[in-house]
């Protein structure tokens, strides 16, 4: 498998440079915390502080900070921003834009245990890949959501209707995968040791990490007392039992590829600028500080790796169906939420794909979909007809290629459309109930696309294989003898159990809290809440319910109707070690917020693939994303608010 993370685990360790830089940081971010004044707002249980006044050399290298953030174009959408009245095509940009939420510095993280998940992502793709291939086995072990969840019942529905109907063979298909794979550290803090408050109260951390539990052993530390410059006998020492446990698999929409890598870029220069202002000649030379950082700092550009891969698909479609006689190139459709969000994410795709490799891109919301279909705008040509047609709601569908009739150039003829094969569909939308709902002809269209020739990035097997109840089967040692060995692509069959055995080591313990077996289980999250989280199936972190919330409804699902919960997974909470964070962000046209908070972070790492009956066509590992959110937040996502872009400095 390609990797185009170059992270030499042998040599990376706590340096000298680790050290020095690590150090710089830490310093910063204290004196910034001496400066700060509790804010009586938030309160200090939340472990945040606001600063009324900047020393002019902070002030400095915040203002640099962002001036590279805007240079590079690092911006999102305002997360709060509603169109006015009813829309259905919304023009980006029109008091939308803000900078996207990051941190200051790249965080510290421990090198062995991201390289270990890295190395996982191969056999994580072939093990998903398994799992999707096997609609029999899908079908059957979600049956019993349908009556529970309607949007898995019309994801159900597609799936016999296309696959387990016989109609398409999913492992005949050219099959793609744009995943991610999100996870947390998760520490095992040991009895009897100091938690992270020294006797006064205020928390200590790890000079090197900058954990309130010092990782440094996991780097090679022999003596964290002296290497680490902190008290660390009121920090817990746990180089023996932290691991990284996955949170989930995204089979869907894995976005902020393009800004990930935007912001690992300012970051460099940021830390750069901030050695270069504080060190004097003497001490940069000698330690030879900016190559140093640069390898515990890696370039991360997860978003070639995307593009690579869509266009890898892109271009094996065109061998299996297209002709030289073709009359046009067929086109990628990207299929988005109809708010347009997260669109520099989206044209970052759509651009570097014409740019790299010449693939003409449409990008659509599932309304305009619907409304080309009832134009006649939108086909599908089985073997059995001889050209492209106008297809209804209520017709019969057969497998065949995906043609849109786009608008011509020719100024000669009116209403004139040009018909365009379409060689993929690239799904930024469609994986939450609301984005189904947005017209009555959206459950068709997908079916539509389903039907087609063309490679879907995911298809509907593929993320069904990506829903929390999936992942938790997964988890269950019972489930290796009804998985099928038929599809085991790139791999020997012999091994897709120690996949699975993997996998369950990766994960926490996951039930389905409907089951009286697991009674215990839910009577303790009901006392203990903040110990687990429940899910629902809905990706884009929709649904994701903590504390109170969390035993409402485990508690009312029991003394109501206890079938209901099998809508949900409850997962027991992981525990991360905390680290500070100086959060950079612009809540407000023309303001910037700067405050230090207590935060964990949640690592994915992206996986791409192609894959073509057993065949491995392109694989690889093309980079990662760290979202930074205050220790009390539950949800981790970026683009509901919760979490803020980084990027990670190992050791």
């Amino acid at each position: 498998m390609c990797s185009r993370i170059a992270l030499d685990v042998g040599h990376i360790g706590v340096s000298p440079v680790l050290s020095h830089m690590s150090g710089c940081c830490f310093d910063i971010l204290s004196s910034i915390e001496s400066q700060f004044t509790a804010s009586t707002s938030d309160g200090p249980s939340n472990g945040k502080c606001e600063m009324p006044k900047f020393s002019k050399a902070l002030e400095r290298l915040q203002k640099r900070f962002l001036r590279k953030l805007m240079a590079l174009g690092c911006m999102s959408q305002d997360l709060r921003w509603k169109p006015d009245g009813d829309v259905k095509s919304v023009v980006p940009f029109s008091g939308r834009i803000k900078m996207v939420p990051t941190v200051l510095f790249p965080l510290p993280f421990p090198a062995v245990p991201f390289s270990t998940s890295v190395s996982f992502m191969p056999r994580l793709l072939r093990l998903f890949d398994r799992v999707s291939c096997d609609v029999q086995w899908l079908c059957r072990e979600l049956e019993s959501l349908r009556s529970v969840d309607p949007f898995m019942a019309g994801l159900l529905d597609i799936c016999h209707e296309v696959y387990v109907s016989g109609k398409r063979h999913l492992h005949n298909d050219i099959r793609g995968y744009v995943t991610r794979a999100d996870y947390l550290l998760h520490v095992e803090r040991q009895q009897n040791t100091p938690g992270a408050t020294c006797d006064t109260g205020k928390a200590d951390y790890c000079r090197i990490c900058h954990c309130d539990v010092c990782l440094c052993k996991l780097g090679a530390v022999v003596d964290s007392t002296t290497v680490c410059g902190s008290d660390v006998s009121s920090i817990s020492d746990v180089s023996g039992a932290i691991s990284m446990k996955l949170v989930e698999m995204n089979t869907v929409s894995c976005a902020l590829a393009h800004l990930s890598g935007l912001v690992s870029r300012a970051h460099t220069d940021c830390v750069e600028t901030m050695l270069c202002h504080r060190e004097p000649m003497e001490t940069m030379k000698g330690m030879d500080l900016i190559s140093g950082f640069r390898k515990h700092h890696i370039q991360n550009t997860p978003l070639e790796g995307i593009v690579d891969t869509l266009a890898t698909a892109h271009s094996h479609y065109m061998k299996r169906y297209c002709t030289t006689t073709d009359a046009t190139a067929p086109c990628v459709l990207q299929v988005v939420t109809e708010d347009l969000g997260n669109f520099f994410d989206v044209y970052a795709v759509a651009d570097s794909l014409f740019e790299n490799y010449g693939i003409v891109v449409e990008v659509a919301t599932m309304s305009e979909l619907c409304n080309w279909l009832r134009e006649g705008r939108l086909f599908i040509c089985s073997s059995s007809d001889s050209e492209p047609h106008t297809i209804g709601v209520t017709d019969k569908l057969h497998p065949g290629k995906l043609f849109l009739g786009r608008p011509s150039f020719n100024v000669n003829e009116n209403n004139e459309v040009t018909l365009t094969e379409i060689s993929v569909v690239y799904y930024r939308s469609c994986y939450s109930p609301d984005q189904m709902s947005c017209d009555r002809d959206s459950w068709f269209v997908r079916l539509l696309c389903e039907y087609s020739d063309a490679v879907k990035f995911p298809s509907v097997p593929t993320q069904l294989a990506g829903s929390k109840r999936v992942q938790m089967l997964l988890c269950d040692p019972a489930t290796s003898s009804k998985l099928s060995d038929e599809f085991t692509t790139g791999l020997d069959p012999s091994n897709s159990e120690d996949d699975l055995i993997t996998f369950r080591k990766v994960n926490v313990q996951q039930v389905d809290p409907s089951l009286r077996v697991n009674d215990d289980v839910v009577n303790e999250a009901i006392r203990n809440p903040a110990d687990f989280v429940l899910k629902s199936q809905s990706e884009g972190g929709a649904e994701l319910f903590v504390y109170d919330e969390l035993a409402a409804i485990l508690r009312d699902g029991l003394m109501r109707d206890r079938s209901q919960l099998s809508k949900y997974v409850l997962m027991r909470r992981i525990r991360s070690p905390v680290q500070r964070a100086a959060f950079v962000k612009n809540p407000s046209e023309g303001l910037f917020s700067f405050t230090v908070e207590r935060s964990v972070t949640e690592v994915g790492i992206y996986g791409c693939a192609v894959f073509s009956g057993n065949d491995v066509l392109k694989d690889e590992c093309s980079g990662y994303l760290t979202r930074t959110k205050n220790e009390t937040t539950a949800g981790g996502g970026v683009c509901s608010g919760c979490a803020a872009i980084s990027s990670l400095m190992f050791f």
